[in-house]
């Protein structure tokens, strides 16, 4: 059967339980984002001019861009991150003491979240987190309609509504003590995070990429980088290992923020992979097409479009349940980065 199934794999992928409180909210935003109504916060399409206010720190020249790396980052900011996965009829294999069960699933995933940095301490909270439900034919212009019967669990996928806090001291980054009772939810996203926090912090874009491309070289459409080794952490921090061609396509601006476009192809094993949501997975991946948007004055990504095809792997410890995804998962990412 579907339902059961389902029942047991995903909530392993996507960390936490959903109250009913929050189920209910999550199908009620999923209603109005169908039926018309637009965010305010969502990102902006790709595109427009550069803000005045970067204007005068992008090197640009007849010859090409350059990335620059001179500049300070700042250590104020914040940022919001938006990402929708899509799942493309893939197949899920979940093992438990239950038994083994398998099923395919098409369908799309939101995680909404925003990261507050003020110097040594930094700030988390998930705004979104679940499936994006979709009116049928006919009824998506209507505000009033209800959702149609879910095909799946309402799930927390990172715990919507979870605030978090961390301070970086002479122990690296800590959760300071709380001072009154702790919500269960924050405390499980918290242990979560913690292991992988540094390289979470500098995939989002509130910590500076150590790795980044070479600061005297200029770009011009066609130019082509391969990344392995370590430079892989340039697009993917941490634990990964593969081979990565990013061809370069134009400069671009992304809200204002002046970006150089890649295009993007390979392969890449990720391990220990920690999402904002706080999800830790093992990650085959094969990237057939894709872009990727970099900023020209800093060491960091604002967006990134992958069509990919994936084996996704998730153990709850020996002789836990286990969790193995493969097919198809298109990813966009963006994030609003505001000093």
């Amino acid at each position: 059967m579907f339902m059961k199934p389902l029942a047991i794999a995903l909530p392993l992928l996507f960390a936490g339980l959903a109250s009913c409180d929050k189920a209910k909210q999550a199908v009620e935003a999923a209603r109005v984002k169908m039926g018309g109504v637009t965010d305010p916060d969502a990102p902006a399409s790709p595109g427009g001019e550069v803000a005045p206010t970067y204007s005068p720190q992008v090197d640009s020249a007849a010859e090409g861009v350059r990335f620059r790396r001179d500049l300070s980052f700042p250590s104020q900011l914040k940022v919001r991150v938006s990402e929708l996965t899509k799942f493309k009829n893939v197949r899920i294999v979940s093992k438990s003491e239950l038994g083994h069960e398998a099923t395919t699933y098409t369908g799309s995933w939101e995680l909404v979240g925003s990261i507050d940095r003020q110097s040594q301490r930094v700030t988390l909270a998930i705004e979104k987190s679940g499936e994006v439900l979709e009116l049928p034919k006919g009824e998506e212009k209507a505000g009033a309609a209800a959702p149609p019967k879910k095909t799946m669990p309402a799930m927390g996928g990172g715990a919507a509504g979870t605030r978090i806090v961390f301070e970086h001291g002479p122990k690296g980054w800590q959760s300071p003590a709380s001072k009154g009772p702790v919500e269960f939810g924050n405390l499980l996203l918290e242990r979560s995070l913690l292991p992988a926090l540094p390289d979470l912090l500098v995939a989002e874009g509130v910590l500076a990429r150590t790795q980044w491309f070479s600061s005297t070289r200029r770009w011009i459409g066609g130019d082509k980088f391969v990344l392995d080794g370590a430079s892989m952490e340039l697009l993917f921090p941490g634990r990964s290992s593969g081979t990565i061609t990013l061809t370069y396509e134009a400069a671009e601006a992304l809200e204002g923020h002046p970006c150089g476009r890649f295009a993007v192809e390979g392969d890449v094993t990720l391990k220990g992979n920690v999402s904002l949501g706080g999800e830790a997975s093992d990650r085959e991946m094969t990237i057939k097409s894709g872009r990727i948007w970099c900023s020209l004055i800093h060491p960091l990504i604002l967006r990134e479009e992958l069509e990919t095809v994936q084996t996704v792997t998730k153990e709850s410890g020996k002789g836990g349940p286990s969790l193995r995804i493969q097919g198809a998962i298109d990813r966009v990412v963006t994030r609003q980065w505001k000093p």
